[in-house]
């Protein structure tokens, strides 16, 4: 007789899943791996499969030239072996000097420290590295290892390693995985650099190999030298051209880094996080401080900043034959235009009679391109006045920069090269690849080539540009720069445009033009009424009552007529162009953002928790409650409608953080009215798991035992606060400061003779002017010192009114 069929018990059943979870898993990361393998094969030459000619073996078949040596299976394994055991060490919190207690011989108990054993592991990889590193640094899975232990490496490491790699740079930086591994690092050794042209020499083992193993410096220009002859043809190879980009900004003494969009593509950068490597980037021996101290002689150089935002002021000390290095780069990529012939394709240049035509290729070429960019901003950052005539982004723009020098502009004299610039940046400035060089171009030109460049190519032709998909990110760029006078004339061709036409901006959610508008007036305190205007018009609201409907029509990207065709209940995705139109409106002055104000408070509190609750919606809040365009009534009307809420708003992950920092904005009398309403839901906060962190904050326990003593705590902090914001306010104007006293403090060192009656009439006509010129000035300052006012009055109420509930 069969068993009766019993049936499983929950454990059973959750196992099961567990175990078919686990199986669906490895079939997808079988699949993904067969299908990583086929497109490896797809792209690799097929060598074997050539066909032979006159019957010869196969063993006379033609090798890959620039194939590197394959890894030793053992060698291979035993590297992959180490990677693991360092996300193993990192995952469990090796390196942070963790102790414990053992009994002496006395029997006595005392602390000893446990050895950190991530020093032995990486001089155990390093003893295993040698004679392996070029085969390594070429297989598509060790080389991932070698940039882990790179980022670990002391000085002299990696001074052996580059040395190790010459005589194979010409096949290192054209090779698909070993040129990330030069990339990185030649990115690294510009600390090294840095610290050499200090004096701080790191030293090896021993002093015998110390002294006959070169500089960094002096392996670096070796590198260059073997580089040099074929500089021109790597700029557009898919691989070199990032190692390229590196050595120009070492070169040059600017901080490189992987995270720059320049330096590292994006399939670079999808394929290291597709790793799941944590200690990929980064040091994993940071956290050792004596063995990082010992290795790299203290650190020095460490925390420079990345990217060229501030590199005029953070670069790195570089030896004198860094700059004959970086002028033979220069030189040698000046034949992109003395050959002729285009580095890419080998052909003949049907223009290459026009000057600079190499160098404009060049800038419209995807891999190219971002070069051409580094050597226009270096040029920018040149201590004898940056751009010049004949340099680099004097050739990108066909001559523009000499025509502003030389006043030419527009003239009979420079009609071919007028039509020629026409030609090219049009088409520079609507190409994927090359937009973002003419962005550069915007934000780097000096004002008298960008207003040249606004006139000729954006001025009564926005009608076109900011509706094109490429075209309006470098339309946002310009108007982000533009003058009050250029912003007036701007407004005057917005306006002109059609309701209709500006709408369909919306409706592709090209909006980065609108933006960039609100930031100038703003940054102008110019046509700031205007803007606000243009904005409801192209949304197509125009009464109060339609007004209303500001922020779920910016915020979701839908102008009013489609908005009503919405279905009942249909509550739109927030869009993050949305989200940033409204926090620019925000910080425009007030009162020309009040409408945002106005349509936040007429708002339903679900409408308003909805947006407390999205990640993207939330930050227009955050704005609402720092922002110090923000007038303080309108700022504790919107703290005050929340009362009552503050349980429901923070009962979330992200609503909780929304109401921290409405707490942390309010003064003491409001914090006082936010504690009494969450007093009697303490334990309803409690248990919350997001809203326990705010109950933290917010002390009630002390509230309610001792709550004229809360009271004094919250008002020194909030003290405390200001105090801080207007240290750091106090910080960016001094900093500022020098910059814009140094060329007044130049102007008056020109002159040092005593003034005569001449000089007098001229200073008295020039001050006349300036008294008229100031008029503006002086009424906007007028203007901030009476909304200043208004704030510290309605602050002086704020406290006496808290006062008045206490007594």
């Amino acid at each position: 007789m069969p068993r009766p069929r019993q049936r499983k018990s929950a454990n059973s059943r959750k196992e099961e899943k567990k175990l078919k979870k686990e199986q669906e898993e490895r079939e997808a990361a079988a699949q993904l791996a067969r299908e990583k393998r086929e497109r490896e094969r797809k792209t690799r030459m097929d060598w074997d499969g050539l066909p032979t000619t006159g019957g010869v073996p196969s063993s006379s078949r033609p090798v890959d030239p620039d194939a590197l040596p394959e890894p030793d299976p053992d060698t291979k394994a035993y590297f992959k072996r180490i990677s693991e055991q360092i996300e193993e060490m990192s995952a469990n919190g090796f390196g942070k000097r963790e102790t414990q207690i053992i009994v002496n011989e006395d029997g006595e108990e005392v602390e000893e420290e446990i050895e950190d054993e991530r020093p032995l592991l990486l001089r155990s990889a390093l003893e295993s590295l040698s004679g392996h590193e070029v085969a390594l640094a070429g297989d598509h899975e060790t080389s991932v290892v070698l940039e882990q232990l790179l980022y670990a490496m002391d000085d002299f490491a990696k001074r052996v390693l580059l040395d190790r790699f010459t005589g194979m740079y010409d096949k290192l930086v054209k090779h698909r995985h070993a040129s990330h591994v030069l990339q990185t690092l030649f990115e690294l050794a510009g600390e090294t650099v840095d610290r050499e042209t200090r004096g701080n020499i790191a030293t090896g083992p021993s002093s015998a190999s110390a002294d006959s193993l070169p500089t960094m410096s002096a392996l670096l220009v070796s590198c260059l030298t073997e580089l040099l002859p074929n500089l021109p043809s790597l700029i557009y190879d898919p691989f070199a051209s990032h190692c390229i980009r590196i050595l120009l900004l070492v070169f040059s003494g600017v901080p490189a880094s992987s995270t720059d969009p320049a330096a590292r593509s994006k399939k670079s950068a999808q394929f290291r996080r597709g790793q799941g490597k944590a200690t990929l980037g980064k040091n994993w021996l940071a956290d050792d401080v004596a063995f990082t101290k010992e290795k790299d002689g203290g650190g020095k150089g460490k925390g420079k900043g990345k990217g060229r935002a501030s590199a005029a002021e953070q670069r790195f000390a570089t030896p004198s034959e860094f700059r004959q290095a970086l002028q033979d780069m220069y030189e040698r990529l000046d034949a992109l235009d003395s050959a002729g012939v285009d580095p890419a394709t080998g052909h003949a240049l049907p223009t290459a009679s026009i000057p600079g035509d190499g160098v404009r290729r060049a800038a419209m070429h995807e891999v190219a391109g971002p070069v051409m960019r580094i050597l226009v901003e270096l040029e920018a950052l040149e201590p004898n006045g940056g751009w010049k005539a004949g340099g680099w982004a004097d050739r990108v723009l066909c001559g523009l920069v000499s025509e502003v020098a030389s006043g030419e502009v527009g003239t009979a004299n420079t009609a071919a090269t007028s039509d020629l610039r026409e030609e090219y940046l049009a088409g520079l400035l609507r190409h994927p690849a090359s937009s973002p060089t003419f962005e550069m171009l915007l934000t780097l030109a000096p004002k008298p080539v960008f207003d040249a460049l606004w006139s000729t190519f954006f001025a009564q032709k926005l009608h076109r540009l900011a509706a094109n998909a490429v075209a309006n990110f470098v339309v946002a760029v310009g108007v982000a720069r533009v003058d009050e006078k250029q912003l007036e004339a701007l407004m005057k061709e917005l306006r002109g445009i059609a309701e209709e036409r500006r709408g369909e901006w919306i409706d592709n959610y090209r909006t980065g033009v609108l933006r960039a508008l609100m930031e100038s007036a703003s940054r102008l305190g110019a046509s700031e009424a205007e803007v606000s205007e243009l904005m409801l018009d192209t949304f197509g609201l125009r009464t109060e009552e339609e007004r209303k409907l500001v922020v779920p029509c910016v915020l979701t990207l839908n102008r009013l007529t489609h908005w009503k065709k919405l279905a009942n209940g249909a509550t739109p995705e927030p869009t993050t162009q949305g989200a940033v139109l409204l926090q620019t409106w925000l910080k425009m002055h007030s009162p020309h953002n009040q409408v945002v104000l106005d349509s936040i408070t007429a708002l339903p509190f679900d409408s308003l928790l909805a947006i407390s609750r999205s990640a993207t919606s939330s930050r227009v809040l955050d704005v609402l409650l720092t922002a110090s365009t923000v007038p303080p009534r309108a700022l504790r009307t919107f703290i005050l409608s929340l009362l009552g809420h503050f349980h429901t708003l923070a009962d979330d992950r992200i609503g909780s953080r929304v109401a921290e920092r409405c707490f942390a904005s309010a003064d003491v009398y409001l914090k006082d009215k936010i504690a009494q309403s969450l007093f009697d839901k303490q334990n309803d906060l409690q248990r919350s798991a997001w809203a326990h962190f705010f109950a933290r904050k917010l002390e009630l326990p002390r509230w309610g035992r001792k709550r004229e003593e809360w009271k004094a705590k919250m008002a020194q902090r909030t003290n405390e606060e200001k105090a801080r914001l207007r240290a750091e306010e106090e910080a960016a104007k001094a900093s500022a400061q020098p910059q814009e006293e140094q060329p007044a403090m130049q102007k008056q060192k020109k002159r040092e003779r005593k003034a005569d009656e001449v000089d007098e009439i001229f200073a008295s006509a020039a001050s006349g002017k300036k008294a008229k010129a100031g008029g503006d000035a002086e009424r906007k300052a007028k203007k901030a010192k009476t909304e200043k006012q208004e704030r510290d009055v309605a602050g002086l109420e704020d406290v006496l009114s808290a006062i008045k509930e206490s007594v």
